[in-house]
């Protein structure tokens, strides 16, 4: 063998460029784990290793601006509003160069051992003009199920398939902390930098995994109806204002106990698809981060990819035993709505707000009142709501000032000195549909059946219509056979009788508040009593009334007591099913006058006062001018909109106090006799905060302990 030593120059060249490669291979490895520890792969997730600085308080360090004492108002809640400070709105996102958003699937910092999503703020796509499945009924079944009261023959099924919203927000994030004490600050005239003791961050909120199990139990208990599982969760800038991290991106936060291996489309359980979605695509317009659940609530008319039909469950909400779709909606009698009639909410304005919920009841019950009339309406059980999207939005253009002003208001805050409350969606959704439907049937009966197509009144022939006596006529014992056979209407309509819901009252038997307004009662309205109400001629119809519109707003605002007794009056003489005496005329048309947009509903006007509800006004808006309207068609979709049942439901509300009283609360759960509890946590120290705990996590693993496709192993 030839000693390399004594090796010819030429013959190294092989091995120089040998060594060479290695080292330009030994370069590129070392550049490809450099890149992997930025963006790893985990077998389909895609991961951002995000280094911040430190956001948590260092021992000696010293804070850019002073710490923000926002110990004057209790819990933090600021009621300063974004618009005061002239807060700038994002910008929904418009980037197309590939450096102006990454595309991962999560971002993680080491330095909170938090998982985020990537959120750009986008632009709401407008949905296509088309009613949704459960509007979508042949007229000949609209007319069978409002007109005769019967089920529908023509074999349409509405879609049964349910979605699900939760909203959450994991406080204990030091990087959200951080972001409520920055804002706080900003929102106080500070400058936003500020410093976030991690430990006091921690202690003072509690996570007892309550999302995780909300979400099993519905799982457990509705899976086979459930389409998609939607939590709409918080966002926020990087609390780091030198990252290289594009200028739009905000972190959105999801549930640490999801699989981050996988990507999110693949979060799954069977057919039942898990999303997050985050305020700064749902909140228009989205100012920073959000910290007041109303302002949330007050945005959810702007889901995306939301089924139009919904169930909203906060967090620490459970399903008990199993449902049906017909505990919350069906196509036979509409909504399911669950209503405390033991608790009323008054129709004037809270004099002396306080930390809770009743400003907002009562902001949204005169607001409510402001549009269809003043009167005490009752609490909305705080049990998993049935919403719908296009209603929702429908509420938010008809009240939009309060909408707006509840939106732009990052904290859950008591407003003093004259400032209107927050407004109270959830309350607010189930009253407006009560409240359309009383106005619905009222501008059935008295512009589109007995006004003429100049908006012409005859009141001797409306009084005439109603049967009246000379001067009054008194209304009772109402016999109605509406629910006397609700589980073969549910068959017919191709649904499963409820499991929790004991409907009470339906839509199609009127008015449900007449007793309310009337004598403040506290019970279930009573068709039977034969001394219901009174109607007076002299009252009701006067004779200073020229129009049919005219006659309308009087009934039905003015002097709204007629229009609830009028109401009973038309179901009565309806006979023992439908609404035939309310409707108009078969084979009445309108010809329109004017173009526009195609009109679904009555105006969308803050107050009564500023709508317009002539024939004339209400149908003229089609899609051509000189288009000829069937009235009566016109006016069963519009009231289909808003048809509903009253239901009462088992359910349960506990608040934690300390470990033996959740013990005691807890362990009454264990049996099936009750449909929904609410675990409310009102513990007062941290020490006792640990105990109780235990005691829940306990609870909700015994319970619920089989984990879902989407979680981590």
């Amino acid at each position: 063998m030839t000693p390399a030593w004594a090796t010819h120059p030429a013959s190294q060249f092989p091995r120089i460029h040998s060594t060479r490669s290695r080292i330009v291979y030994g370069f590129l490895t070392l550049s490809l784990v450099y890149l992997l520890s930025v963006v790893l792969w985990k077998n389909e997730s895609r991961i951002l290793e995000w280094e911040s600085v430190a956001i948590v308080k260092e021992e000696g360090a010293k804070s850019e601006s002073p710490i923000v004492d926002v110990s004057k108002w209790k819990d933090g809640a600021i009621p300063i509003p974004y618009t005061n400070e002239q807060w700038t709105p994002y910008t929904p996102s418009t980037a197309k160069q590939p450096h102006e958003q990454i595309s991962v699937d999560y971002i993680h910092s080491a330095l909170s051992t938090e998982y985020y999503l990537p959120v750009h703020p986008s632009p709401l796509v407008q949905p296509v003009a088309q009613a949704p499945d459960w509007q979508q009924a042949p007229l000949s079944c609209l007319e069978e199920l409002i007109g005769n009261g019967t089920t529908c023959t023509a074999g349409w099924k509405a879609e049964q398939r349910l979605d699900f919203v939760w909203t959450w927000v994991n406080s204990s994030d030091p990087a959200w902390s951080h972001s409520r004490a920055s804002i706080s600050s900003r929102l106080l005239g500070g400058n936003g930098k500020v410093e976030v003791d991690k430990a006091n961050a921690m202690a003072h909120f509690r996570n007892y995994d309550e999302l995780r199990h909300s979400i099993r139990s519905v799982l457990e208990h509705f899976k086979s109806y459930a389409r998609h599982f939607t939590i709409l969760a918080s966002d926020f800038a990087p609390p780091n204002e030198h990252s290289s991290l594009p200028s739009q991106l905000r972190l959105g936060q999801a549930p640490q106990w999801l699989d981050f291996t996988r990507s999110p489309s693949e979060w799954r359980d069977g057919d039942v698809r898990l999303r997050i979605n985050h305020h700064a695509n749902v909140f228009r317009p989205y100012f920073d981060t959000i910290f007041n659940s109303f302002a949330i609530e007050s945005q959810l008319g702007n889901l995306q990819d939301v089924n139009d039909l919904f169930v909203y469950i906060n967090d620490d909400m459970y399903f008990l035993r199993d449902l049906k779709p017909s505990d919350f909606f069906n196509s036979a009698f509409g909504f399911v709505f669950r209503l405390q009639y033991w608790t009323q909410v008054p129709p004037t304005l809270d004099p002396d707000p306080q930390r809770g919920e009743w400003q907002n009841l009562r902001e949204s019950n005169v607001l409510i009142g402001q549009r269809f009339g003043p009167t005490t309406r009752p609490y909305r059980a705080h049990m998993p709501k049935i919403m719908s999207v296009e209603l929702l939005h429908e509420m938010a253009e008809t009240f939009s000032d309060a909408f707006a002003r509840t939106g732009a208001r990052p904290m859950r805050a008591v407003w003093l000195d004259g400032a209107a409350g927050d407004i109270h969606p959830g309350f607010m959704f189930v009253h407006f549909v009560v409240e359309r439907w009383r106005e619905g049937l009222l501008w059935s009966w008295a512009v589109a059946r007995m006004g003429g197509d100049d908006d012409a009144w005859d009141a001797d022939a409306a009084w005439a219509e109603l049967r009246g006596g000379e001067d009054e006529m008194v209304v009772g014992h109402i016999v109605r056979d509406t629910l006397s056979d609700t589980l073969q209407q549910l068959k017919s309509a191709g649904y499963e009788g409820p499991e929790s819901a004991n409907y009470y009252f339906s839509s199609m038997d009127g008015y449900p508040y007449y007793e309310v307004r009337q004598n403040e009662t506290m019970e279930h309205p009573k068709l039977l009593d034969p001394n219901l109400c009174t109607i007076s001629r002299a009252k009701c119809f006067p004779s200073s009334i020229a129009s049919a519109s005219e006659a309308f707003k009087h009934i039905a605002f003015v002097r709204p007591e007629c229009g609830d007794c009028i109401i009973n009056r038309l179901v009565q003489n309806s006979g023992r099913r439908g609404l035939s005496a309310v409707l108009p005329k078969s084979q009445r048309t309108f010809a329109t006058t004017t173009m526009g947009p195609i009109s679904e509903t009555l105006p969308r006007v803050p107050s009564w006062d500023l709508g317009a509800f002539a024939l004339s006004d209400v149908l003229t808006h089609g899609s051509s001018f000189g288009r000829v309207v069937d009235v009566r068609a016109w006016t069963l979709r519009m009231l289909n909109r808003y048809r509903f049942v009253l239901a009462d439901s088992n359910y349960i509300f506990a608040r934690l106090n300390n470990e033996e009283n959740a013990h005691s609360q807890l362990d009454g759960l264990l049996g099936h006799e009750k449909a929904f509890a609410c675990v409310n946590d009102d513990v007062g120290s941290d020490e006792e905060a640990v105990a109780v705990e235990g005691v829940m996590r306990e609870w909700q693993e015994l319970r619920w302990g089989t984990p879902a496709g989407w979680e981590a192993a």
